[in-house]
Parts: C-alpha cells; sequence; structure tokens
C-alpha cells in the first residue's frame, strides 16, 4: 500500500441469511475522535483487525485492557463483550477482516489463529498492505458463485497475519517465502530490488536467495519473471494492446518487452495473441 489509507472503504458481503456463518467482510476504518470507540459490543461472528496507524486501546472481556498502535492486532471473538477506545489526539486507521463463526472455529481448531490473547504485535510486512488492497479489490468485485474462492484468499491472510507474531517470529520459513511469492508477483510493474525484499525479512540477500531457491525450486529472479510473463499472457488473453501491456509491466520500450517475452514463453507477444 502506497500510503495509509485516509477515508473508510470497506465492503461486506453474505453467503446466506445467517449473519454469524454468512457474513465476509473486510476494509479500511478511518477514526478521528473518541466518540468513534466502541463501547462494550458483542458480536455474533469474529472480526480482526490490524491498526496501521493511530492509538487506543481495547478491553477484553474479563476487563483487560491492552494499549494498541500501529502494527497492533486486535481480535474480537464471537459472543464476547469487547471495547476499542480511539486516542482522540490521533488520527486512527485501520484494516479489519470479519468471518463467519463457524469458519473461525475451523480455523482456532486446527491452532491457525492465537486465541489465547486478544491482542498483539507483528511484524507488518509489505506484502500484507498489498495483500488488503487486493482483498478489498477482490471482495468488491467477485460474483456471488466465487465467493468461496474469496473466503480462501480470506483465510490464508489471516493466517498469514497470526504468523507475523513478533513473540514466536524466528525468521520463519513459511512467513519469508509467502511473503516473498506475494511481493514478487503483486509487484512486477515496480522497480523494487530483491535486497530490499530481503531486508525487508530481516535476512541477507543471499541467506534469502538460498533459502527461496530451496524452498520454490527456482531462484526469485527467476521467478518474477515468472510471474511478470503470466501476468503478461493473462493480460494479453484479455484483449489489451502489446503496447499497454508493456506499460503495465514497467517497461518503457514495446520492443524489449516483446524480445524478453519471446525469449522467455518461445513466442513473441503478436504470436500469442493471433493463437
Amino acid at each position: 500500500m502506497k500510503e495509509i489509507q485516509k477515508k473508510s472503504n470497506y465492503c461486506y458481503r453474505f453467503f446466506n441469511d445467517d449473519i454469524a456463518n454468512g457474513i465476509l467482510s473486510c476494509g479500511f476504518i478511518s477514526k478521528s475522535s473518541s466518540s468513534d470507540s466502541i463501547e462494550d459490543c458483542t458480536n455474533e461472528y469474529y472480526s480482526c483487525s490490524v491498526l496501521l496507524q493511530g492509538r487506543g486501546s481495547f478491553i477484553d472481556s474479563e476487563g483487560k485492557t491492552y494499549s494498541i498502535m500501529p502494527s497492533t492486532i486486535f481480535q474480537c471473538f464471537p459472543n464476547k463483550k469487547h471495547s476499542v477506545i480511539v486516542d482522540p489526539n490521533s488520527e486512527w486507521s485501520e484494516f479489519y477482516i470479519k468471518i463467519g463463526k463457524s469458519t473461525f472455529d475451523s480455523l482456532a481448531s486446527l491452532d491457525l489463529l492465537h486465541t489465547t490473547t486478544s491482542v498483539f504485535q507483528i511484524h507488518l510486512k509489505p506484502y500484507l498492505n498489498q495483500w488488503f488492497l487486493e482483498l478489498l479489490n477482490q471482495l468488491k468485485n467477485t460474483g456471488a458463485a466465487e465467493l468461496p474462492e474469496v473466503l480462501f484468499v480470506t483465510q490464508k491472510l489471516l493466517i498469514n497475519l497470526h504468523r507475523e507474531d513478533i513473540r514466536s517470529y524466528e525468521s520463519n520459513t513459511d512467513a519469508i517465502i509467502t511473503g516473498a511469492k506475494q511481493m514478487l508477483y503483486y509487484r512486477v510493474n515496480e522497480d523494487i530490488s530483491l535486497e530490499d525484499i530481503a531486508a525487508s525479512f530481516h535476512v541477507s540477500y543471499e541467506k534469502f536467495r538460498k533459502l527461496f531457491k530451496q524452498e520454490v525450486g527456482v531462484s526469485p529472479i527467476q521467478y518474477r519473471l515468472q510471474s511478470k510473463f503470466h501476468l503478461a499472457e493473462r493480460l494479453l488473453y484479455e484483449g489489451f494492446s502489446i503496447k499497454m501491456v508493456a506499460a503495465e509491466l514497467g517497461y518503457n520500450d514495446p520492443f524489449i518487452f516483446s524480445r524478453q517475452f519471446k525469449k522467455y514463453m518461445g513466442s513473441s507477444p503478436s504470436s500469442f495473441k493471433n493463437k
């Protein structure tokens, strides 16, 4: 995400009339005063929020108070009373996810979510910020028949958020590989260096390169090329011109894009479009 969201932007969808189990929602919420606080609230479903900007406090069902600040996750468990107090001296921005109680129960039973505490700090990696935007866009634009697929992506995001808990984070291989793949895939048109990606996971470039190839089977450079030209294939298939596809992938010169596309894919972009 290039900048912290300044305005509320969210979406609610439902699988059925049973709100407790049929809800699927996510988005960005902006708050600016203490009147935006929520006190003694109870929901039938599960909600997980990441504070992106601002400060405040969270009070769980047992009356325990936690301070919350940027990169803090606070969870509202089904049928548990909670309060979220906004510090009026700070501009508040959060990203939230809401899922049905039955989905939450399934994830919790597999120990994929932290349920022993309502609040914890995470490493808010750049790939997560991008994932927030992608998920909201998917939820807004997906037809009803494809909603289960969006729910699956939502669960993956929730699991990855919980894996970034700083209390247990010890250069977790799965978190590094998943995060790096997200960054390489979603930012193919940006001039982000592999060294910067490695640094965002607090590992050296050489360690990152070896670990990535060991786990994925190809080097980070090869994976980026795969992602770039598979995206190019999709855009060409959808009818975009070669010039537009080249620009979308960060090429100023369509000729250079065509030459690299042919080298990697075995045929030129124009041949691919004719097929």
